[in-house]
């Protein structure tokens, strides 16, 4: 766990970074600069190309993770990366012919309800090539146990970007037609500085021909496909409808309540890239001893950071709302406390996607996956047009909910892992008692002080929990390191 536990704890450090920075361009430079209109068009375009990088990318980034390390012979893991740099073009080739014969009608389809559309339909595509290759050499620093500089990228970077961006759009040295085409830029220089970075790492070895497992590596890849653009769809397809039934000005609103639920991802997320290659390694090298021992230390310590995220982000809701200009964004609240739950679930469960991404059972995740974008597709059709953005949210809430018990019930058949320790239930009842006590207790000031008394609060009252019932013995430790420093120095 030390080098989990190092980079780990590095990652979170620039993930949260990363969302600092977006918080300030989501809650307030979105906002203040740019018409809600605006503002959902820049969140539609970047939507639909995170559903679309994985399709792209053709399971690269996931299939170079999964098999990287199962390879012995140099020469066979050569052709096997030369394998993973050819496969995005077979999508990339015949998507881009298919684009432009039939540009005028793709776009009049996605344009129908809001016009302004039309004219960045081409920018979508570039944009999902651009987070497509992105991923495809940050997974070649993962599987080299390389992840934080590929995370600051991924974090930090585009967000740091867009923020000059809108900067520039305040100042009027950019109009909004060239501030959308810069988001696109931004993504492209991450791409070409993720690419410099992974071939400073370790340059990879090509070499002619296939590996002997060929045929395994593509049929993954495609099944890979399909899993991670199921992933993207049930993340995104609910900014990609709202396009479809309400005016765009609805998905800023939509889209600043799921930013702001997002937050509670991020340990999640910033673990996920160093547990995955570990999980790889682990079941390639048959030691389910370790492997469940990775497992529940990653999900204690992860679940316990993000409910405390979860409580802070909904007992503060309604005064991160009042600091918004245009008060039509407090519509959101519901949509906030939903997508929060949705975050949370992932965070307990989560890491049941690097197991069966990496065992035979990789095609489960597909098989689950598919017949839940389905559902999801026929709940916003049916949910939005009634309930407007609440409706997509209870949408996501129905699909990630169902998705994620199912994964799990199959994780704890086949290898007997599952996330409902002792500490990950008592950390649920005091997340439960923390919003119930907490949610209701305004002080009468400006609202930053009262989230910051608010905050205070519930940072004492968790710290005491953690202490107390001892809810993760692997913080405990960190706190225990930092007091005996300071103590030290004092």
């Amino acid at each position: 766990m030390g080098i989990v536990l190092r980079q780990s704890f590095k990652n979170v450090v620039a993930t949260y970074l990363g969302f600092a920075i977006g918080a300030l361009n989501t809650l307030f430079l979105f906002t203040y600069f740019l018409s809600k209109a605006q503002y959902g068009l820049v969140s539609y375009v970047t939507s639909t190309a995170t559903i679309l990088s994985p399709l792209i990318a053709f399971g690269v980034n996931n299939t170079l993770v999964r098999y990287y390390t199962a390879y012995r012979d140099k020469k066979e893991q050569a052709q096997f990366n030369l394998m993973l740099c050819f496969l995005p073009l077979l999508i990339i080739v015949p998507a881009t012919f298919v684009g432009v014969i039939g540009y005028e009608q793709i776009a009049q389809w996605l344009s129908a309800k809001n016009e302004e559309v039309r004219d960045y339909v081409f920018l979508i595509f570039l944009t999902s090539v651009a987070m497509a290759y992105f991923e495809i050499a940050y997974a070649w620093t993962r599987v080299q146990l390389k992840t934080v500089f590929g995370n600051f990228l991924k974090e930090v970077f585009h967000r740091v970007g867009v923020m000059l961006l809108l900067l520039a759009i305040y100042l009027q040295l950019i109009d909004f037609h060239q501030l959308i085409w810069g988001v696109f830029w931004v993504y492209a220089l991450r791409m070409l500085l993720m690419f410099v970075f992974a071939f400073y790492v370790r340059r990879p070895q090509f070499a002619w021909g296939l590996p002997k497992n060929k045929k395994e590596v593509f049929l993954y890849s495609l099944f890979v496909i399909l899993s991670g653009s199921v992933a993207s769809v049930l993340m995104d397809i609910d900014k990609f409808m709202l396009n479809q039934y309400l005016p765009i000005g609805e998905i800023a609103v939509y889209n600043v309540a799921i930013f702001t639920a997002t937050v509670i991802a991020i340990p999640y997320r910033s673990m996920y890239q160093i547990v995955s290659p570990l999980t790889a390694q682990f079941m390639n090298q048959s030691k389910p001893k370790e492997l469940s021992d990775l497992y529940k230390r990653s999900t204690v310590n992860t679940y316990f950071v993000s409910m405390v995220i979860c409580v802070l982000i909904i007992v503060n809701a309604q005064q991160c709302y009042a600091l918004l200009p245009d008060k039509d964004y407090s519509t959101g609240l519901t949509v906030l406390v939903i997508i929060s739950v949705v975050k949370l679930s992932d965070a307990l469960v989560g890491f049941n996607n690097a197991v069966l991404l990496n065992s035979p059972y990789y095609r489960t995740v597909l098989f689950l996956g598919f017949f839940l974008v389905i559902g999801t597709v026929l709940m916003n059709m049916w949910l939005i047009p009634l309930y407007g953005i609440n409706g997509a949210g209870f949408a996501t809430l129905l699909a990630f909910t169902s998705y994620n018990l199912l994964k799990s019930g199959f994780v704890y058949r086949k290898y007997n892992l599952q996330p409902f320790y002792k500490e990950t239930l008592q950390t649920t009842l005091f997340g439960i008692t923390a919003i119930g006590g907490f949610f209701f207790w305004d002080f009468p000031f400006h609202p930053l002080i009262n989230i910051g008394l608010k905050s205070l609060f519930v940072g004492v009252f968790w710290l005491w929990a953690l202490i107390k019932f001892r809810l993760s013995e692997e913080l405990l430790k960190i706190l225990k390191k930092y007091a005996s420093t300071y103590q030290k120095h004092s």
